[in-house]
């Protein structure tokens, strides 16, 4: 689980760090956590991209204030947790704002924290799956399920994710395939599309429920439309209440 820790206050970030370490070892949950003195370096750090599970944020900052930055951040990534840790209780009618997970007031102790990144792990797992692709020298985390479709062009590839700019990436399309796994269709020699997207198939091409038509290679209407198929059926059977 990659937990992400923003507090201007040394004391406080390293007491905070200390007691999620805890927690984590506890659970036998592994962990990768990254602490931040400011909104500014976690911004950047950031990037525009979702690349972590859960925030804690304190909310008395400046320049730039825990609510501003957590405002910042929802404008890409609405499904990172947000904790925010106040000393004070009139913030938190903003928190709803950016559907923060929860507040927790200072000072604060296991009893607290424990049972709210208890909370957050469970509603992660509940959320869906994310996978890591080759960028740019490192890796990229994003949620499969964000994922419409990938373009490849001669030298290079353009992925479609929902809400961001378009990610440029050096990967070969079988590879990337391979990565995100059976819910993505190669519908044609240049493109790979996941089919829990698909709205319609049609001869000129899968339309996808953003309204885009992707083009489908001759010869493969009749397997595009079974794999829809058996995808439905397949969620259909993962959602059933038996």
């Amino acid at each position: 689980m990659r937990i992400w820790l923003c507090d201007d206050e040394e004391v406080e970030r390293s007491y905070l760090a200390a007691l999620v370490e805890e927690w984590a070892k506890a659970r036998g949950i592994p962990l990768q956590l990254c602490v931040f003195s400011g909104a500014e370096a976690l911004l950047f750090a950031q990037n525009g991209r979702p690349q972590a599970d859960l925030l804690l944020l304190d909310i008395q900052m400046g320049p730039l204030d825990g609510i501003t930055l957590a405002r910042s951040i929802r404008q890409t990534d609405t499904r990172l947790e947000i904790v925010f840790i106040t000393g004070f209780p009139d913030y938190m009618a903003e928190g709803y704002d950016v559907a923060a997970l929860h507040y927790l007031m200072k000072p604060v102790g296991q009893d607290k924290l424990f049972p709210v990144l208890d909370r957050a792990r469970q509603r992660l797992q509940a959320a869906g799956r994310r996978v890591l692709i080759p960028h740019s020298g490192g890796s990229l985390r994003l949620w499969v399920e964000d994922i419409f479709y990938a373009e490849a062009f001669s030298h290079s590839m353009t992925l479609h994710v929902n809400q961001n700019e378009p990610i440029s990436l050096q990967i070969r399309l079988k590879d990337l395939q391979a990565l995100l796994g059976p819910s993505f269709f190669r519908c044609h020699r240049s493109y790979l599309v996941n089919m829990a997207h698909v709205y319609q198939v049609t001869r000129a091409g899968l339309v996808l429920d953003t309204g885009e038509t992707i083009p489908i290679a001759r010869g493969l209407y009749a397997e595009a439309n079974d794999r829809l198929i058996r995808f439905c059926y397949r969620e259909e059977g993962e959602n059933r209440d038996d």
